[in-house]
């Protein structure tokens, strides 16, 4: 389906499955297929809806840069374009970002929260510094260059040895994002604020599942966030990187299950 954001960009949502709804929040540069390979794992007792963030898949990019206000923003009009009042969420990297926003913005509409790969930090100016050094690149060069270098970041050493197809598959997905995405997306992580203490304010069951092979999110980084909020389960996949969904969904889905199934 497409719906409307407040800027009048078009956005993709897709539902599929019955029960309570399960909304799942995929990373960047990537888009909603990001979770098919587990959400047949969940679907035959939740409603999973996926969206594409703007930017992203079928989704339009609208005007300026792409913040994590705004993708807080498109989820709760999809919520409401699908009479979903209530929903359990995971996110993963800038989906999990997103549902700090979320928490800020509507914490009544939130029954749990699953935070995959997203430390709850601001990016540091060393980060800042390198988003700034991306963009430039991606302007001058495109996206090629760019999604080869996030296959190496974003997918542990352990998967992209193991299987090739999980690698097909993001680049196939990365490649999709114009530059111009690219840009607005990156513009935006860098101005994302610290989410510290919005995690301690987070009063409804929480998930937590890290890769042990993660350079982003690290599992120092997801430890932190297990100790800021009041009721959380952690979880350490040992041979999974940021992508940790994408390459073990079998494990990511049965963890994903039995916690929703417990809320």
């Amino acid at each position: 389906m497409l719906y409307s954001a407040s800027d009048g960009a078009q956005l993709f949502a897709e539902s599929t499955g019955r029960g309570p709804d399960v909304i799942l929040l995929h990373p960047t540069p990537v888009h909603h297929a990001f979770w098919q390979p587990l959400k047949s794992m969940l679907a035959n007792r939740y409603r999973i809806t996926t969206v594409d963030f703007r930017a992203h898949g079928q989704s339009e990019s609208g005007e300026g840069t792409v913040t994590i206000q705004k993708l807080g923003d498109d989820v709760l009009r999809l919520m409401d374009e699908l009479d979903i009042r209530t929903a359990k969420f995971a996110g993963c990297s800038i989906g999990g970002y997103t549902l700090y926003e979320l928490w800020r913005r509507a914490p009544e509409r939130m029954r749990a929260l699953a935070f995959c790969c997203s430390k709850p930090h601001a990016d540091t100016e060393q980060n800042r510094a390198i988003r700034r050094e991306t963009i430039a690149k991606v302007e001058q060069r495109g996206t090629a260059d760019f999604v080869e270098n996030m296959l190496v970041t974003l997918i542990g050493p352990t998967a992209r040895g193991r299987d090739p197809q999980i690698v097909a598959r993001a680049r196939e997905m990365m490649l999709a994002m114009r530059p111009a995405s690219v840009i607005a997306v990156q513009q935006g992580l860098a101005e994302r604020p610290s989410s510290i203490e919005t995690a301690k304010a987070i009063s409804v069951p929480v998930c937590i599942v890290a890769g042990a092979e993660d350079p982003s999110s690290t599992p120092a980084d997801m430890r932190e966030l297990a100790g800021l909020v009041n009721k959380s389960e952690y979880h350490e996949l040992p041979d999974a990187g940021h992508y940790a969904p994408l390459e073990q969904p079998e494990t990511v889905g049965s963890i994903l299950r039995r916690f929703f199934d417990a809320c």
